[in-house]
């Protein structure tokens, strides 16, 4: 786990700047805009869940020629994932157009037009996607960390001053941070492009055991964290759905905060994996970890909820403070089984998925059965992930 210090060193970089963008952004845009931006950003997670998806495929595969020691396997699975990857953007694309209309509806989204940017970036993660993959599975993890900040900080340096002019330009500007990064992230994989093509053996059975239950997997874990906020944001009036995003956005510094534990646990545990080695020392450190974490923050929470909001939102956002230590318990209990699920797959335990999809379609129903409050909103989450 020495990858840890490395990966943990970058996160707070990152972290610091992600909170500093949700924070400037809630200031500028007010809890009703705010509450808009954060249902949009929830909805690039759940849109993103394929890339995550993509990237937990990759990893693994990756890690595989790591372990193997063929950058030139590498290279044949980055050429032929980037070549199905842009017939598959094509097809999503004419797919979104049909799609958004009623989407921007349910979300009574006052700037429709944000949603295509939210697809743009989209599109831009899917095969920034493949480019990360390949340094988290060749272990590059000073690099990994490194354009986690580097993307962070130049989406903060030019996307909140665009919140000025709405939420649309918001993220506008976030799209053009991607891509940005995007194209520097080429720098740090070039090896594989000078290496001698060979071809890696994978069959589409194969391909599709592995992602098919990994995927139901991640969309039950992504929806956990990620649907209850558009769900407030089509239940709950506008005010009420912008203090539950500030909430959830102080309670995720828990899942980001130890999110440098997990990632390194799957590319290290699906090597170790490979070579058939035991992991079970690993899972024990990371779980430890994950705990000291969601601990310290949600007692922290709980002890001066109405400073933390005040000193990060603004004093318009008190009235989430009673939900704070709650909220953080909730994002505790899913930091500490997503180092599960996680482990689970590295190990190819792929069954889980079962848990992750009831758990996720579980709270889908009972946050459309019970939604008077902010309060029944966190409580069926804490009940769904216990």
């Amino acid at each position: 786990m020495a990858g840890s210090a490395v990966i943990f060193a970058g996160s707070i970089v990152t972290n610091v700047g992600a909170y500093l963008y949700h924070l400037f952004a809630g200031r500028i845009l007010g809890p009703v805009g705010y509450g808009e931006l954060a249902s949009l950003i929830s909805l690039l997670y759940i849109f993103g869940v394929p890339t995550t998806v993509l990237s937990t495929v990759l990893v693994k595969y990756f890690s595989k020629c790591k372990a193997d020691s063929s950058a030139g396997e590498a290279k044949d699975l980055y050429i032929r994932m980037v070549q199905v990857l842009g017939k598959i953007s094509v097809v999503l694309f004419v797919l979104f157009l049909v799609a958004s209309p009623y989407i921007a509806s349910f979300l009574n989204l006052t700037t429709p037009r944000s949603l295509y940017w939210i697809f743009l970036g989209f599109v831009l993660t899917i095969f920034a996607t493949v480019n990360g993959s390949i340094m988290q599975g060749f272990q590059l993890f000073v690099w990994v960390s490194a354009y986690g900040a580097l993307g962070m900080l130049a989406k903060l340096a030019i996307s909140t001053p665009l919140a000025y002019f709405g939420v649309e330009w918001t993220i506008i500007g976030s799209v053009i941070a991607s891509l940005i990064v995007f194209v520097l992230f080429f720098l740090p994989i070039r090896f594989i492009f000078q290496a001698k093509r060979k071809s890696l053996f994978l069959t589409k059975k194969e391909l599709l055991l592995f992602s098919a239950p990994t995927f139901l997997t991640l969309l039950g874990l992504t929806s956990l964290y990620s649907f209850d906020i558009v769900l407030v944001r089509h239940f709950l009036n506008p005010a009420e759905s912008g203090l539950y995003s500030a909430i959830a956005t102080l309670g995720k510094v828990i899942f980001y905060a130890s999110s440098a534990v997990t990632l390194v646990l799957f590319p290290v545990l699906s090597e170790r994996t490979a070579k058939q080695e035991p992991a079970g020392k690993i899972l024990s450190i990371a779980l430890l970890l994950v705990g000291i974490i969601s601990i310290g923050v949600t007692v922290i929470y709980f002890l001066v909820p109405t400073l933390v909001i005040q000193l990060l939102f603004g004093a318009s956002y008190d009235g989430g403070a009673p939900y704070l230590g709650l909220f953080a318990c909730f994002i505790s209990l899913y930091s500490l089984g997503n180092v599960f699920v996680l482990t689970c797959l590295a190990v190819n335990k792929l069954s889980i998925w079962m848990i992750t999809i009831i758990a996720a379609v579980l709270q889908a129903i009972l946050i459309s059965l019970f939604h008077q409050t902010i309060m029944d909103v966190i409580m069926v989450n804490i009940g769904v992930t216990s």
